[in-house]
């Protein structure tokens, strides 16, 4: 059996240098794995104009605001691209990540018939650009500490949305799943029950920078807005009722979550000067997800960025 076609889908839904340090990590070994390479945007102007200008191997897919005006979330971005897909897989890569050399080749090599889905953890960036900032540690610590090597190579159910392969035939199975919050809640739950989920070490891409602090702890709340008005959607009463109670726990409970996941990592002495910086992040991740438990949604999905 020939391996398989592959497509990149990167939603651009913040706009910023970073996006193009992305593409421009992909440039050779999409040409060298002649990957179709789609960015679904809804930022416009100038961003837009310089991916039409100098990254016309790929494809621009402008995605507009809806019929209630609101722009598309990210989930509605990455549904978006992946509807124009033609591989086989399916690639979904964050645009704050930089995949490294061989990246594509090796999911290509890797994916087998039986796979739902395979994934690689998030590392942080080692180029350290100018600006890489403290903050960029934050970012890596409280929204991928899941995801940090090592990663032993083997069925994982827990795989991140920012660097997953998927068989494409399965996300036009699941469409209805694709824009309605987060993949990892939505959408993976399914595929596990469709065939293999893996988490291979090789396939692990760099987050990139730089965050400004103000601007990550806006984002994590929305972020967390979003998993709680998920939660509130299905979970039963009781458990939304204890969540609302006990949350004021639940900072100290997520920070010794994080610490448990980050000692087994090799950033333990960049954790330990970043914790202080964390404490705030956790306050607000809790108050994000209580709000989504209490009051749904507003309007967090759409600015998700």
């Amino acid at each position: 059996m020939p391996p398989p076609t592959l497509t990149v889908v990167i939603a651009s839904g913040a706009g910023g240098d970073f996006l193009f340090r992305s593409l421009d990590a992909l440039r050779e070994q999409a040409a060298a794995e002649q990957a179709q390479v789609i960015v679904a945007d809804r930022v416009g102007g100038s961003t837009r104009e310089r991916l039409l200008r100098d990254y016309r191997w790929l494809t621009v897919l402008p995605v507009a605001p809806g019929p209630d005006a609101k722009k598309p979330s990210v989930p509605q971005l990455r549904a978006a691209g992946a509807a124009r897909a033609t591989g086989d897989v399916v690639v979904v890569l964050e645009e704050h990540c930089r995949a490294p050399a061989g990246w594509l080749a090796a999911i290509r090599a890797s994916f087998e018939p039986g796979d739902a889905a395979i994934g690689g953890p998030i590392l942080d960036d080692a180029r350290h650009p100018p600006g890489y900032v403290r903050c960029d540690w934050v970012v890596l610590f409280s929204e991928y500490h899941n995801y940090l090597p090592p990663w032993p190579d083997g069925p994982r159910a827990l795989l991140n949305g920012a660097n997953c392969a998927y068989r494409r035939e399965l996300l036009q199975k699941h469409a209805a799943a694709l824009t309605s919050g987060y993949w990892e809640v939505a959408l993976h739950p399914k595929l596990a029950a469709d065939g293999a989920t893996r988490g291979l070490q090789r396939l692990g891409v760099h987050t990139m920078g730089p965050f400004r602090y103000g601007y990550y702890l806006h984002q994590r709340y929305l972020l967390a807005r979003v998993w709680g008005a998920m939660q509130r959607e299905t979970a039963p009463l009781g458990k939304r009722l204890f969540y609302l109670l006990f949350a004021p726990l639940f900072p100290f409970l997520l920070l010794a979550r994080i610490t448990a996941r980050v000692v087994k990592s090799p950033y333990v002495g960049q954790y330990l000067l970043t914790l202080p910086h964390l404490l705030p992040v956790a306050f607000t991740y809790v108050l994000g997800e209580w709000s989504g438990y209490a009051f749904g949604f507003g309007n967090a999905l759409e600015e998700v960025e």
